[in-house]
C-alpha cells in the first residue's frame, strides 16, 4: 500500500519499531492494571487514575497495530465494506481516542500532584472514589466526542489502497489541525508545565523546614516524585510536538499526510504510550516488586513484599515483628 512506498529500510524499520512498543505497550500497561486487580491494598483512587491512563494506553497499542501492521500481513476490504472497517478498525479514530483519554488523564495525575503537595492533609482537595467515577467518564465521553469527525469522514481510498480523509470541505482540516495542536500539546503541555514548576518550588526552592528523620524521609520521597513527573511532562511534550507539527503542516500544504516523517511521529506518539508503565510505574519499588511477583521469572511474593524496615530506611525503632504491610502507591504521597 502507499504508506509505505517510500524507501524499504524506512518501511522495516518503522514496522519494527511499531511491533516492539506495541508490545512493550501491552505488556507493561497490561501489568499496572493486574497489580492493582490483584492487590486490594493497592486499590486507592489515584491507583485507579493511573489504570485509566493504561487503558487507554492499551487502546492506543491495539489500534495503532490495527492501522499499521496488520495491513502488512492482510488484504484491506475493498468498497462499502472498506469504509466501515476503516471507520471501526482500521481507520486512526480510536488511536487518537485514547491518545485524548491518555492526555486526559495525565492532566488529572498533575491536578491531583499538585493539589496533594498544596493541600495535604485535606481529603476534600484529593481525587475520591466519587469524584474518579466522574473523571474517567468525562475523559473518554469528550475524548470519543471530539474525535467524532475522525469516525464519520475517513473513508477506504482504492487508489492508495489505505484509509484517508475526505473532509466535507477544504478548510476543514485547517481548522481541525490548529485545535487539536491546542488540545493534545499546547492546553495539556501547558498546564502540566504549570503545575510542576509551581512543585518544584515549593520542594526544592520553599521547602518546609524539617526536624525529624520522619520529616526529611518525606522531604526525600516527595523530591524524588516531583523528578518523576516531571520528566513525564518532558517526555510527553517531546514525542506529541512533532506529530502535531506534522499534522497542521500537512493540513495547510500539499504534500501526502502520510509520509515517512509523518510516520515516524506516530512511532513517537506510541512510544509515550509504551514509556507511560515505565515512568508512573516501574520507578515506584512498590509497584515494581508487585509486577515481578506477577512475572513467572520474577521474584518469589515474599521477596517482592514492601516491608516497613524498606520503607523507612533503616529506621531501627521497628524490631518487633509484625505483619508485612504494602502502603498504596499514593496513598497520601506523591508517586515514588
Amino acid at each position: 500500500m502507499s504508506l509505505y512506498k517510500y524507501s524499504e529500510a524506512a518501511q522495516i524499520g518503522i514496522t519494527a519499531a511499531f511491533c516492539f512498543l506495541v508490545i512493550a505497550d501491552l505488556i507493561g500497561n497490561t501489568l499496572v492494571c493486574l497489580v492493582v486487580y490483584h492487590n486490594r491494598i493497592m486499590r486507592t483512587p489515584i491507583n485507579y487514575l493511573l489504570v485509566n491512563l493504561a487503558a487507554s494506553d492499551i487502546t492506543v497499542a491495539i489500534f495503532i497495530a490495527v492501522r499499521y501492521i496488520f495491513p502488512l500481513l492482510f488484504e484491506h476490504p475493498k468498497g462499502r465494506a472498506g469504509d466501515v472497517v476503516c471507520q471501526l478498525f482500521t481507520g486512526e479514530a480510536f488511536v487518537w481516542v485514547g491518545a485524548l483519554a491518555s492526555t486526559f488523564s495525565l492532566v488529572c495525575i498533575a491536578v491531583e500532584r499538585y493539589l496533594a503537595i498544596k493541600f495535604p492533609y485535606d481529603e476534600r482537595k484529593r481525587v475520591t472514589a466519587a469524584k474518579l467515577k466522574c473523571l474517567v467518564v468525562l475523559g473518554w465521553v469528550f475524548a470519543a466526542s471530539w474525535n467524532l469527525p475522525l469516525f464519520l469522514y475517513v473513508r477506504y481510498d482504492p487508489v492508495s489502497e489505505f484509509c484517508l480523509f475526505q473532509w466535507p470541505t477544504a478548510s476543514f482540516p485547517k481548522v481541525h489541525s490548529p485545535l487539536c495542536t491546542v488540545l493534545y500539546g499546547v492546553l495539556p503541555i501547558s498546564i502540566m508545565s504549570y503545575l510542576y514548576s509551581k512543585l518544584v518550588y515549593k520542594l526544592w526552592f520553599r521547602p518546609l523546614v524539617t526536624s525529624t528523620m520522619v520529616q526529611q524521609s518525606k522531604l526525600r520521597y516527595t523530591r524524588k516524585s516531583a523528578r518523576l513527573v516531571v520528566t513525564v511532562s518532558v517526555v510527553y511534550s517531546i514525542c506529541w510536538i512533532p506529530n502535531l507539527v506534522v499534522y497542521v503542516f500537512s493540513s495547510f500544504s500539499t504534500q501526502q499526510l502520510y509520509s515517512a516523517v509523518h510516520t515516524t511521529s506516530i512511532v513517537l506518539v506510541t512510544f509515550n504510550s509504551a514509556i507511560n508503565p515505565v515512568l508512573y510505574s516501574l520507578q515506584s519499588d512498590r509497584f515494581r516488586r508487585h509486577m515481578l511477583a506477577l512475572l513467572p521469572f520474577g521474584c518469589s511474593t515474599r521477596q517482592c513484599r514492601v516491608s516497613p524496615a524498606v520503607m523507612s530506611k533503616g529506621n531501627a525503632t521497628s524490631k518487633t515483628s509484625r505483619p508485612t504491610q504494602i502502603t498504596p502507591l499514593v496513598s497520601r504521597g506523591p508517586v515514588a
